[in-house]
């Protein structure tokens, strides 16, 4: 039995300002987020961007699914930093091996 909910990949669509590359969650993103950690799925450190996610809930996403949160962790990550840049590092919860890395510029990178 799976331990986690479905995600609803509707939950990941960011608001995107035509003014300029600014990127902003909605209140469901954020409190969707909230809930995830508060469910022990998710730690975040955004002064550091980077993000600590249950190793099943990853490995359980397809590609697609794991762009678009990994979107939304840097998203996340750089609005309370304040900066510009969108990037975040993603690793285990449990082992704190890195999982992967997402930018703007580069995509999401699977570490090997």
């Amino acid at each position: 039995m799976k331990k986690f909910l479905l995600i609803p990949a509707m939950i990941f669509i960011v608001c995107f300002s035509a003014f300029g590359q600014e990127y902003s969650l909605t209140e469901g993103q954020e409190a969707f987020l909230q809930k995830l950690v508060n469910q022990g799925y998710l730690k975040l450190k955004p002064e550091l961007n980077t993000a600590y996610i249950d190793p099943s809930l990853w490995r359980d996403m397809n590609i697609d699914l794991k762009t678009d949160v990994a979107f939304v962790l840097a998203v996340y990550c750089t609005n309370y930093k304040g900066s510009s840049t969108y990037w975040v590092e993603i690793f285990d919860l449990y082992s704190g091996k890195k999982l992967a890395k997402f930018s703007e510029t580069w995509g999401l990178k699977i570490a090997k």
